[in-house]
């Protein structure tokens, strides 16, 4: 199981990370660990990634099933809008970036790209990561 999260600047961009590890953008996010709610993996992941503190409750956008990561085949994505961020480096996070939702980067993960056609009905929400 993971946990990622759409956070939302007051622009309405989203952020997205380019990881060390693996190509392209990504939410930010990763695994649910034994014994840790998705929530708290979300929050863990934030301030391990990028800094952020959630201000509000996160929102939950949808759970989705990721065919294509046998480590991860189900993942919990919320909307982070109210947060607090404090960005540090660290070796898993190569970089991280606010785009438009209309403006994604060609280096795009699945995960962003498919919220993004759902977002302007390109397609339909169907589940899938």
């Amino acid at each position: 199981m993971g946990a990622s999260a759409m956070v939302v600047n007051e622009k309405g961009e989203w952020l997205l990370v380019r990881h060390t590890y693996m190509r392209g953008w990504h939410f930010p996010g990763g695994g649910v660990g034994k014994r840790e709610s998705v929530l708290a993996a979300l929050y863990r992941e934030l301030g391990e990634e990028v800094g952020v503190v959630p201000t509000a409750e996160p929102q939950l956008i949808g759970v989705y099933t990721n065919f294509a990561d046998p480590r991860a085949s189900h993942v919990a994505l919320y909307r982070v809008e109210a947060y607090e961020m404090t960005p540090m480096r660290n070796l898993e996070i190569a970089e991280w970036r606010f785009f438009a939702p209309d403006a994604l980067p060609d280096a795009s993960g699945r995960g962003p790209l498919n919220r993004q056609a759902e977002l302007i009905g390109q397609r339909m929400p169907d589940g899938v990561w």
